[in-house]
């Protein structure tokens, strides 16, 4: 067969030859992924795989749905054109060794998920539909291991220019999950979950982006000319089989992700993180305070019995440490105050507090007597109109008069010793 008859046409009409056995549809009832792109799947591997032309149809491992002039005439293709199809294998497409994550030997290809049971792998996106991916598997010869091609100890050692062609990073493609979360998708999860740690949300927008995909493909496909024939759109429940992790799946997968050391540094977020706290300097002042709403993004917040998250910050802004604690008091919050005094480059000068001048002997023993305290210029303004009437006449008056009266100071003082 020429390859240039190896079009959107021919894919039409084989997929839909496919689809309208009843023997294929009764088969695939239960699977995950679209009849259409089951479909679509053994002919790519048929035609294409097997035949060793995936250079003339592939981009790299992906290959991209064509659109046909018969779709508008045939609901299950028109409803995939567009999407992506993986395989990823390798040692087929890259010509790449893969070493063995446990006794580092080379790895052999073995069976795919397509090949063996008739399946495909999901990997959810924030931009429209799932793309699916036919994996291959390989074992090791020398300790009897196996081991899956999208695997993250699989990606994390491969070159970049090869690993990229796989949209998933090597840290979120954890091993034995049945599906994975696109690289656009992880970008977000990195932005909110530290932030507002709602993994609900971001569940809702997976689910969201396949929702908006499918109204697009139904309002395309009864915007085509009339054609003199009745036409019916493909069911939701036929297209949309397989669906991204709820919020508690999604966050534990994000936790697991952040402890992952499948990264091309050899090192987890988490203690990358850590280290780049630990890492903070403080030669001038710092402040220290508790936070409570924090602690309302954390999982399992009453049965770890956090009531507050201790923090401290330096006069550049960064945070040289957090720790939970389960009430305000001095005593729970000793051990981090005692690590975080016996770093090397860790020496300020003065300290900023809302409760100064309360346990001045205990700061003056981790920091020594030099260390100046300061009240916090809010706690300060709160301890004067904490005072006063709230209900007189001329209390409004004699607050803004005091804010005022107070800043104008601070901004005098500030500019007078910028000029010295």
């Amino acid at each position: 067969m020429a390859d240039n008859v190896l079009d959107g046409d021919y894919f039409c009409q084989e997929v839909t030859t496919i689809i309208n056995k009843s023997s294929f549809v009764e088969e695939h009832a239960k699977s995950r992924a679209p009849l259409a792109m089951l479909a679509l799947a053994s002919v790519v591997v048929e035609k294409i795989v097997n035949k060793k032309k995936m250079a003339q149809h592939f981009d790299s491992m992906t290959f991209t749905v064509p659109a046909s002039k018969a779709m508008c005439a045939n609901p299950h293709y028109h409803s995939i054109v567009g999407q992506q199809l993986l395989h990823v294998d390798w040692i087929k497409v890259h010509g790449l060794p893969v070493a063995c994550p446990g006794c580092r030997n080379s790895l052999s290809s073995d069976r795919s998920n397509f090949s063996k049971n008739k399946i495909l792998f999901p990997m959810f996106r924030i931009n429209g539909p799932p793309s699916w991916a036919i994996i291959q598997s390989m074992t090791c010869r020398c300790c009897r291991g196996r081991c899956a091609a999208n695997d993250g100890r699989t990606l994390v050692q491969l070159p970049q220019h090869a690993a990229l062609s796989y949209p998933v990073e090597s840290k979120c493609a954890l091993t034995n999950k049945n599906s994975h979360l696109g690289r656009c998708a992880t970008d977000m999860l990195d932005m909110l979950m530290p932030t507002c740690g709602n993994g609900d949300l971001c569940s809702r927008l997976l689910c969201n982006a396949i929702n908006r995909g499918y109204l697009r493909t139904v309002s395309s496909y009864y915007s085509y000319p009339n054609l003199n024939q009745k036409r019916e759109c493909i069911n939701k429940n036929e297209h949309v089989r397989a669906f991204p992790p709820l919020g508690d799946a999604t966050r534990d997968l994000y936790d697991e992700a952040a402890n992952s050391d499948n990264t091309p540094w050899g090192i987890s977020d988490y203690h990358r993180h850590t280290r780049e706290i630990q890492a903070a300097q403080c030669h001038r002042l710092y402040a220290e305070d508790h936070t409570h709403e924090v602690t309302k993004n954390c999982y399992r917040q009453r049965t770890i019995g956090a009531e507050a998250s201790w923090d401290v910050a330096t006069e550049t802004g960064e945070i040289a440490t957090a720790a939970l604690v389960p009430s305000t008091k001095t005593k729970d919050l000793s051990h981090a105050a005692m690590s975080l005094s016996k770093r090397s480059g860790f020496t300020p000068k003065a300290m900023c507090s809302d409760r100064w001048p309360a346990k001045t002997n205990y700061w003056e023993q981790l920091f020594g007597k030099s260390l100046e305290g300061r009240l916090g210029l809010f706690h300060f303004a709160q301890r004067l109109t904490r005072t006063m009437r709230k209900r007189h006449i001329d209390y409004f008056a004699a607050i803004n008069q005091l804010l005022d009266a107070i800043y104008c100071c601070c901004l005098l003082y500030t500019s007078d010793a910028a000029d010295e």
